[in-house]
């Protein structure tokens, strides 16, 4: 009895001093404990495969109510890398690791312990992050505790709704919500249609949730902890991931996702050296009582994905064209690189209204029957992979190929054409098919406004050599 209750005055006193300890006045709010719904239903359209129902519960912790801006980026890391200049806008154009570097440098700056430690080669992903969840600095929220603060106690597909418009958030507004279905025929009245403004907004902008936080859905999606995988179902309170893994999630949608992919449990996989213009981040930092004790103190996190190009690799250019865009950069791509040329063909090719046809297609999450197949894929290290970005996503002729071959041990590398969306979030969707693989940086051009010098830019950054 008498060293339960050491134990226990051990466990106020701590509890006090960390208390004591994060009394900073940077205008975060308290997500108060509690538990939440991670998911969706089955039955929720569009939805996929690894939104998986489960109950977590988290603890309190202190939420910045805005994502991070470019002023305060700046003024702690000595430069700014976002695409949309303004003081008051988010910084985006980070990568994962320039995330956690701010955290560690922004809590050195206000004398609190930095959370994060880093072991190996940050530049190129392959590097191993101790988080020490006592520490009491800033860090990245984990994936769990972005829903809950998301949903804010809400149990719809928003937390103001079942719908969004751009009059509640920053996205690809003229594709709200199961446009997809309604796109042609206009057969749901709430499916209404908005403004795509086609860049970043102050980080203020629109109403906040029920906790108080701006943006959660759109602007820019936001950097989370863990290691993307498969939900571990029995690690229900304060999960934090994976302790291995090689792709990073990232939470919220952007100014150029459609509605779908602002849903509060859309989980979006990104290689973590990616910066785009899309990515961004918010902070959060520990409450009073939520890691001095009853939970590991350290938390180890590594790289587990040996895969890179060899010296002299094998190279297939294999691409998915409708109406030439892509396929005039994937003979380029061929020519700069000496890579095979490969097109991605279907038995019965789209014709006519291919919106509504390939929607069709994508809706029923239907495997289109190839025409065309590689005779030897194993001989290839290197696969550069182009289509046209559709709904925000992959077409499906293009998700058929990926589940026709072994890609284990590959470098896969995008290129798309579009219309203006960019590439939505096709490239998170490719690299949920191969998990195996590694998926470099892509490149992307609207219409068929592709340029050699960025071409060479985008293979030199992924290690490509040339012909």
């Amino acid at each position: 009895m008498k060293k339960l209750i050491l134990a226990m005055s051990s466990a106020i006193l701590s509890a006090a001093a960390f208390a004591q300890s994060v009394n900073v006045n940077d205008g975060f709010v308290l997500v108060p404990a509690g538990t939440c719904t991670m998911g969706s239903a089955p039955s929720e359209k569009w939805r996929e495969d690894d939104e998986v129902l489960h109950a977590v519960k988290v603890n309190s912790f202190y939420c910045d109510p805005l994502e991070v801006k470019q002023s305060d980026f700046e003024k702690v890391m000595g430069q700014n890398p976002s695409h949309f200049k303004g003081a008051n806008l988010p910084v985006e154009n980070v990568t994962w690791f320039e995330a956690i570097e701010y955290c560690n440098r922004l809590s050195a700056a206000r004398n609190l312990s930095p959370v994060y430690k880093i072991s190996g080669d940050a530049k190129s992903g392959r590097a191993s992050v101790t988080w020490n969840r006592s520490a009491n600095g800033y860090r990245l929220l984990t994936e769990a505790e972005w829903e809950y603060a998301c949903r804010a106690g809400s149990t719809t597909r928003y937390s103001f709704g079942n719908q969004v418009h751009s009059d509640f958030a920053n996205f690809e507004g003229t594709y709200p919500y199961s446009i997809e279905d309604n796109y042609v025929h206009h057969t749901d009245a709430s499916v209404r249609p908005g403004r795509a403004l086609h860049r970043t907004l102050a980080v203020d902008s629109f109403s906040p949730n029920k906790f108080g936080i701006y943006n959660m859905h759109g602007n820019v999606s936001e950097w989370c902890f863990d290691f993307y995988s498969p939900y571990d179902l029995k690690d229900s309170e304060n999960p934090a991931g994976s302790a291995s893994g090689h792709l990073r999630v990232n939470r919220g949608g952007s100014f150029n996702d459609f509605g779908k992919h602002l849903r509060s449990c859309y989980r979006s996989a990104t290689n973590p050296i990616d910066a785009d213009e899309n990515l961004g981040f918010r902070i959060c930092r520990n409450a009073n009582t939520q890691y001095p004790y009853g939970v590991s103190a350290e938390f180890a996190t590594t790289y587990d994905l040996n895969v890179s190009v060899p010296k002299n690799p094998k190279i297939l250019v294999a691409y998915f064209s409708y109406s030439g865009n892509t396929e005039r950069g994937a003979k380029l791509i061929a020519e700069m690189t000496g890579g095979d040329l490969f097109e991605i063909q279907m038995q019965r090719p789209y014709s006519g209204g291919i919106y509504e046809a390939s929607q069709k297609d994508l809706g029923a999450y239907y495997k289109t029957p190839l025409a065309s197949h590689v005779k030897n894929m194993a001989q290839y290290d290197v696969i550069l992979l182009g289509y046209p970005t559709w709904w925000g996503t992959l077409p499906m002729p293009v998700v058929s190929f990926l589940e026709e071959y072994d890609f284990a041990g590959k470098t896969i590398i995008s290129f798309s054409s579009h219309g203006g969306t960019k590439f939505g979030d096709s490239v998170s969707a490719l690299s949920k098919k191969v998990l195996k693989s590694y998926v470099g940086i892509g490149y992307e051009w609207e219409y068929s406004r592709h340029d050699r010098k960025e071409i060479e830019a985008w293979l030199s950054r992924n290690s490509i050599p040339r012909k």
